[in-house]
């Protein structure tokens, strides 16, 4: 028999009654990055069952008594920084079988050698004794994690990516490239921080030409901006942020910007909606690309660190390293250096999806009819392409 009471820490890819919530309340609820939405979205709608959504201040008894389960769609929580301790005490005192997707680590590159506090220490080894599978992100998070005795692993790259039901999903983005002659409209999805200041106000350039909106996943003072809830913001953070964007514009005229053409998301699927308008997507932030990807809107991500150079190599996604990024004029010379291949996106694709099922058997928990579906339709195709 399948888990049928299935507890999930986290959400299910939208917050519910949003225009209802300050933005500090929103912002909370997103886990301090909209981006969360997307990975959330996607276990939601991949695993069927009775599924009751918490934060991780969940009192771990009353889970222990009324779950069968406990499902966490992860991100970047291997961060040397951080202590996840807390997580560690949440499914060990719970003590229920772990499903987990998407764990990453946080490096600035692949080749740093990283030392993890006792907390997150101990989280790897809680999690790899619960958890039939650990899905992780790519290679490199493997590697770190076999080095610290976790074995147990199955490399999906990130749930996101089996979020369209189009099983063609390279080969129909590569045919929209070649014929993407002229962007008109543009979603930019970046990390405003003083590391990629050049990046930020080359794009920030393009889209003054272009039709374009600004997706902020976070930090909160632009979350908040986008929401257009400026008094909750020191004018002193205003300033330093227009500072990096645009340091030529007034303060009103950053502002009325900013009103026009920031944005964000409290729903992953009003997320995809909205980007489906759009000729393009680029930037620097991981799930804001794949939204756009899985809306079937070309995107490109410019990779700057461990957590998006792996997953876009992993999947296959199209991507231009953030360096060769700053000189480009234009979006058309960023889209001249691409080089992407929809068949091989594909082909990863299936491999991924293969082994992201068997973890999902092999936790117990049912897949949904349309995770199902994209299989059942990506094997045909692989079928008729070997014949």
């Amino acid at each position: 028999m399948f888990y049928q009471r299935i507890a999930v820490i986290g959400r299910s890819g939208e917050i519910e009654n949003s225009f209802e919530k300050s933005s500090d309340q929103l912002f909370k609820e997103c886990g301090l990055n909209t981006g969360n939405l997307a990975f959330w979205y996607a276990m939601s709608r991949h695993v069927k069952g009775e599924k009751t959504y918490f934060g991780w201040d969940v009192d771990p008894l009353y889970l222990k008594s009324n779950f069968d389960a406990i499902m966490f769609p992860a991100a970047n929580q291997l961060n040397p920084d951080w202590d996840m301790g807390i997580l560690a005490d949440l499914f060990e005192k719970a003590d229920l079988p772990l499903i987990i997707c998407g764990l990453g680590v946080q490096a600035k590159d692949t080749s740093q050698k990283l030392q993890f506090k006792k907390g997150t220490l101990r989280f790897m080894k809680v999690i790899s004794e619960r958890a039939k599978r650990v899905g992780v992100r790519g290679d490199f998070t493997a590697e770190v994690m076999k080095a610290n005795g976790v074995t147990n692993l199955e490399i999906i790259g990130c749930p996101s990516n089996f979020i369209s039901s189009e099983p063609n999903l390279g080969k129909l983005q590569e045919r929209q490239f070649q014929s993407l002659f002229n962007v008109n409209s543009i979603a930019l999805n970046l990390d405003i921080t003083p590391s990629h200041m050049d990046l930020v106000r080359t794009a920030y350039r393009w889209g003054e030409s272009l039709n374009a909106i600004y997706v902020n996943q976070a930090p909160e003072a632009l979350v908040k901006m986008a929401n257009g809830d400026f008094s909750s913001v020191e004018q002193g953070t205003i300033n330093y942020i227009q500072n990096l964007i645009n340091p030529s514009s007034s303060r009103e005229e950053f502002r009325a910007f900013v009103k026009r053409h920031f944005k964000v998301f409290y729903s992953a699927t009003e997320w995809m909606n909205q980007l489906k308008t759009c000729d393009l997507a680029v930037g620097t932030r991981m799930h804001g690309n794949m939204l756009a990807w899985q809306a079937k809107t070309p995107c490109i991500l410019f990779p700057h660190d461990s957590r998006t150079s792996e997953l876009a190599m992993l999947m296959k996604l199209p991507y231009v390293m953030s360096n060769d990024v700053k000189s480009a004029k234009s979006i058309e010379q960023v889209l001249d250096k691409l080089e992407f291949h929809g068949s091989e996106y594909d082909t990863r694709r299936g491999a991924l999806l293969d082994k992201y099922i068997n973890l999902l058997n092999c936790g117990n928990v049912q897949v949904s009819g349309s995770l199902n579906n994209l299989y059942e339709a990506m094997q045909r195709m692989q079928r008729n392409n070997a014949a």
